[in-house]
């Protein structure tokens, strides 16, 4: 080793000094940046990791609110069909109900009208026979005495009577 200029101590002091160099540098240098480096690394993975089941996490909630969403539609629907069918069945109610009152109003009319007519009838017979007694009067007052004028009011009752429907006998006035 001579001839290249290198002597032996020399090289062991040197080799000594790059192997404490070495030591030195990489307790004091070298250690702490790759652990800065991995525990940098460590941290990386474990965001990416976290951001991984965040993405699972919002992936599954999105799945359960479009379920939600389904559902909540379908219950809807649900009430929305209800309702119609509620809406229905009211106005099938109020069809009956008018109905029904339409039919009593129709009755009752019915029934007025069939009074209202007896009532004319009776008024129309009271009339005639007034008419008649009075007709009759007249003419017997010419041509008959008392007790024939009586005879014939009573017989022009009891036809108009008879002829009237075999109503009560009205009395003359």
């Amino acid at each position: 080793m001579g001839d290249l200029g290198i002597s032996g101590w020399s090289f062991i002091v040197q080799l000594l000094a790059f192997l404490l160099f070495l030591y030195l540098f990489w307790k004091f240098a070298l250690g702490p940046i790759s652990r800065t480096l991995e525990s940098r690394q460590d941290r990386i993975t474990e965001s990416i990791e976290a951001a991984q089941r965040v993405q699972q996490e919002l992936a599954a909630t999105q799945a359960r609110n479009e379920e939600t969403l389904r559902a909540a539609q379908v219950e809807s629907q649900a009430i929305i069909a209800r309702a119609r069918e509620v809406s229905e069945q009211n106005i099938a109610r109020s069809r009956e109900q008018a109905q029904v009152q339409a039919d009593d109003m129709i009755a009752k009319a019915r029934e007025a009208i069939v009074s209202e007519t007896a009532q004319a009838r009776t008024e129309l017979r009271r009339e005639v026979a007034d008419l008649a007694v009075n007709a009759a009067s007249k003419i017997v007052r010419a041509n008959l005495d008392r007790q024939a004028q009586t005879r014939l009011i009573e017989e022009t009752l009891a036809e108009a009577t008879n002829s009237a429907g075999g109503s009560t006998p009205i009395s003359p006035n």
